[in-house]
């Protein structure tokens, strides 16, 4: 029954975090370096968060504190494209690979997050999917603004 449940929504997963790698792959110091938006994150700060999300939201979801997350952030912020391509695709894996373990009780289990929000653990891997092609979104407008044309395709 969970194979149902999770093969479609990790096969999102697999899309979205694919296409980002092809993305990364595209850019140059410059573009990385670049603030589209004054006062919001660069392309590079951009990618850093995106790269981290699906074991950040995981951890979240899995009641990790705000100091936890601190540290998280802290300790495995990736700082080139490589390191974002391999945190990415690692946290991606990672991230499949606890949710291949549930059972159907666990993924109806509701846990909150440190500010509140309390999910099932399918509502929580739908946000997962929702902030990563959210930002992935923002990344490809942000690009696009800046003149970049990126060969990529976002949807199958």
């Amino acid at each position: 029954m969970t194979n149902l449940i999770i093969k479609p929504i990790f096969n999102q997963l697999h899309i979205a975090v694919r296409s980002l790698v092809e993305m990364i792959e595209q850019l140059t110091d410059e573009d990385l370096k670049a603030r589209p938006i004054p006062h919001k994150r660069s392309i590079q700060e951009l990618l850093a968060h995106i790269s981290m999300i699906c074991k950040a939201n995981f951890l979240i979801a899995n009641e990790a504190t705000r100091q936890e997350m601190d540290d998280f952030y802290r300790e495995n912020e990736p700082a080139t494209p490589d390191q974002m391509k391999e945190a990415l695709l690692q946290h991606y894996h990672f991230l499949q690979q606890k949710y291949e373990t549930y059972t159907l009780e666990q993924w109806n289990e509701r846990t909150t997050s440190y500010w509140g929000v309390t999910y099932s653990r399918y509502e929580w891997l739908l946000e997962i999917v929702g902030h990563l092609y959210h930002h992935r979104g923002q990344l490809y407008t942000m690009l696009t603004q800046q003149g970049k044309e990126l060969k990529v395709n976002l949807f199958e």
